[in-house]
């Protein structure tokens, strides 16, 4: 597509006539413009799919898109070198208009040798007639002063007054019949006919010479009258143009609603519901094509949401049946295998880590579709042999809680002292006793499940409550603190799923960040290549760059101490 765009530009460029080409790049520009739109919203969403934030997104320029700018800049300058050279001719023009001008009155002050200043008024009203034409809000002008200086020097000189009655009269004579000729526009069908026609007979008017005195306010009169109501008729013409393209994007908008309500529709429709719905809106795509157009912005943008949201429906409606058409027994199938995985270890005493095996296989049962009619009964069997794990795994650790009651008591003593810990002046000495506290925490043993989320929670919020309150630097403190999230996670429930979730977490922010800088690499790149000298912009990138580099550093390290204690549960699990 861009490339068809960059072939029709280049062509524009080599046109001789720039002008008679601007309109055509006008129509390329809105092309272009609809499809750069469209491939920088599919990028965005890409971006934000694989993890990106919208905000954050930023869309490199491709070389197609540097190409045709600089070829629709390159058409502009040669249209505005050529406007300038017309500009300059008419310039010129209106010189040699105003001089003929200047000539003509000099004409009407000669009072001998009539018939040399007839003479000569001739040459010039040749001279004026082969003259270029002029800008056009210079035109009104300049016809005006010539008309005058045509008509004083009519009026001035002492013609025989026959000659002069004659030349009167036949003037009359010839604005008599262009004003009948002006009266006719209003019976002409073809509107741009009717345009031309008005320029042509109002240059006509204005070229006649003067008329009899006495016939001259009626004559204008009715010239004014004419002209009027030729224009009325333009004026009328255009408005009811104008409102035939309300009208039909009224209709459009009308059926984009029809169509809106026909997809809400499809949400939860069944195979022959779409079959029905698919029929309504062919027949809303024919009504579509009879409508006529309206206003060029709004009628491409209601036929982008028309076009996109038919697309969406097909597209809905092709989804939907690839789904019922799935085999049924493949899912059976599916289920079968997972209630096999875990009837293989539901007598497994490993309970931590066959308890995550079963969630996830859990998690992947609820991500297969309904199986029909074997539904009801894979559900049950599946659930029969998860709810056998479970079920040993809670009595298992409602034995193990009442040997740890002993636990519990030293831990809630040493909760109580952490509670009435106050902090002294000397940094070091507060952060040994702290370090202390969780030395002794972990010495403690293990607690009741049914305690421990609570008393970890109270040990671990004052713990960085009391770390929060040190005169250390915010870097020393934030590690710190890191570090007793750490303490908690390895001894919380599932310690291994909460370092883990952990060591995800800090990977995906270095990957997001990775990304924007890879974004601010390119676009920098792109700098470097597209200016000359000292770009602000392209140092506001580099620090950023810098910004974003530190923080994958200080992420790096932490997701290192993450793992330092994976590796320590995984050592210990061997061990056993």
């Amino acid at each position: 597509m861009k490339n068809a765009i960059i072939t029709k530009l280049e062509e524009m460029l080599g046109s001789t006539d720039i002008s008679a080409v601007a309109h055509q790049m006008r129509a390329l520009q809105k092309e272009y413009q609809t499809l750069w739109t469209s491939e920088f919203e599919t990028a965005k969403q890409e971006f934000v799919d694989e993890g990106g934030k919208a905000k954050e997104f930023e869309y490199a320029k491709h070389p197609d898109d540097v190409t045709i700018s600089k070829l629709f800049e390159k058409i502009e300058a040669k249209k505005k070198e050529e406007d300038g050279k017309i500009a300059v001719e008419q310039g010129k023009n209106l010189a040699i208009r105003k001089e003929i001008v200047a000539k003509i009155n000099d004409l009407s002050q000669v009072s001998d040798n009539i018939g040399a200043a007839i003479k000569k008024l001739v040459e010039l009203q040749k001279q004026w007639k082969e003259t270029g034409a002029v800008s056009t809000h210079k035109y009104k002008e300049i016809q005006a002063d010539y008309s005058k200086a045509i008509e004083e020097f009519n009026y001035k000189l002492s013609l025989s007054k026959q000659l002069q009655e004659h030349d009167l009269k036949r003037n009359y004579e010839l604005k008599t019949e262009l004003l009948e000729k002006i009266k006719g526009i209003k019976n002409q069908t073809n509107i741009k006919e009717a345009e031309r026609l008005i320029k042509i007979y109002r240059n006509d008017w204005e070229d006649i010479g003067p008329v009899p005195n006495g016939k001259w306010d009626e004559l204008k009169g009715a010239y004014r009258l004419a002209i009027d109501e030729a224009y009325s008729t333009l004026k009328a013409h255009y408005n009811s143009v104008e409102e035939e393209k309300d009208a039909n994007l009224e209709k459009k908008n009308s059926l984009l609603e029809k169509i809106k309500e026909i997809i809400a529709k499809a949400e939860t429709a069944n195979g022959q519901a779409w079959n029905n719905l698919t029929t309504e809106l062919t027949a809303i795509q024919a009504e579509w094509k009879i409508i006529g157009r309206a206003n060029a912005k709004e009628n491409d943008k209601a036929w982008s949401e028309f076009r996109a949201l038919c697309d969406s429906f097909f597209e809905k409606k092709k989804a939907f049946f690839n789904v019922m058409h799935e085999k049924l027994g493949g899912i059976k199938a599916q289920k079968q295998e997972l209630i096999a995985k875990v009837n293989a270890v539901k007598d497994s005493t490993d309970w931590q880590k066959t308890g995550l095996v079963i969630i996830k296989i859990q998690d992947a049962w609820k991500k297969i579709p309904h199986a029909g009619g074997d539904e009801t009964k894979l559900f049950n069997s599946f659930r029969t042999v998860c709810n056998h794990f479970f079920d040993a795994k809670k009595a298992h650790f409602g034995a193990v809680d009442a040997s740890f009651d002993a636990n519990l008591v030293a831990k809630e003593a040493l909760l109580a002292k952490l509670l009435e810990f106050n902090l002294s002046e000397d940094t070091s000495a507060n952060h040994a006793a702290l370090k202390q506290f969780s030395l002794d925490w972990n010495a403690a043993g293990m607690v009741p499940m049914k305690d421990k989320k609570r008393i970890n929670d109270a040990f671990y919020n004052k713990l960085d409550e009391l770390y929060d309150k040190m005169n250390v630097s915010v870097s020393d403190k934030l590690l710190m603190q890191f570090k007793s999230k750490i303490e908690r996670f390895v001894n919380g429930e599932n310690p291994e799923v909460a370092l883990n979730k952990e060591a995800d977490f800090l990977k995906k922010q270095i990957d997001e960040i990775n990304g924007r800088v890879k974004t601010y690499d390119n676009n920098l790149g792109f700098f470097k290549s597209s200016s000359k000298g000292v770009n602000p912009f392209m140092k506001e990138i580099e620090d950023k760059i810098n910004v974003e580099k530190q923080k994958i550093a200080e992420f790096n390290d932490k997701r290192k101490m993450v793992i330092v204690e994976l590796n320590k549960l995984r050592a210990v699990e061997v061990e056993k």
